[in-house]
């Protein structure tokens, strides 16, 4: 009888799917679970795989006694980032900031909100 695995976790990591035209075929990427990658001809098809590749990877890294990394769904962010800048460029911003009437942290997010 085979071990039976739990899946509670291990689906709560990103998976990026895309066509390739070159390949002829659906391309799955877990870009948190670095070199984990498939493939399949129908969506449907790409997702069981990376599901599979996942249940490896996991299980990989079980055999071998590495930490399993936590998905990023699940991790608490706490909305601050240690950041070194070149002072030039703070200078900058702080002047941006003051001009707009904002702190330079509501500035920052801002301007981070607008790229992503």
């Amino acid at each position: 009888m085979g071990k039976k695995k739990s899946h509670n976790i291990e689906y709560k990591y990103r998976m990026d799917i895309f066509w390739s035209a070159e390949d002829d075929c659906y391309l799955v990427n877990v870009p948190e679970l670095e070199g984990c990658m498939t493939h399949g001809d129908s969506l449907e098809a790409a997702v069981t795989h990376a599901k599979e590749a996942i249940d490896g990877y996991i299980e990989s890294l079980k055999d071998r006694g590495l930490p399993i990394p936590k998905p990023l769904a699940e991790q608490d962010f706490s909305g601050k980032i240690p950041l070194r800048i070149d002072p030039n460029l703070h200078r900058d911003l702080a002047i941006k900031a003051q001009i707009e009437g904002k702190s330079l942290n509501k500035y920052i997010e801002t301007k981070l909100k607008k790229s992503s």
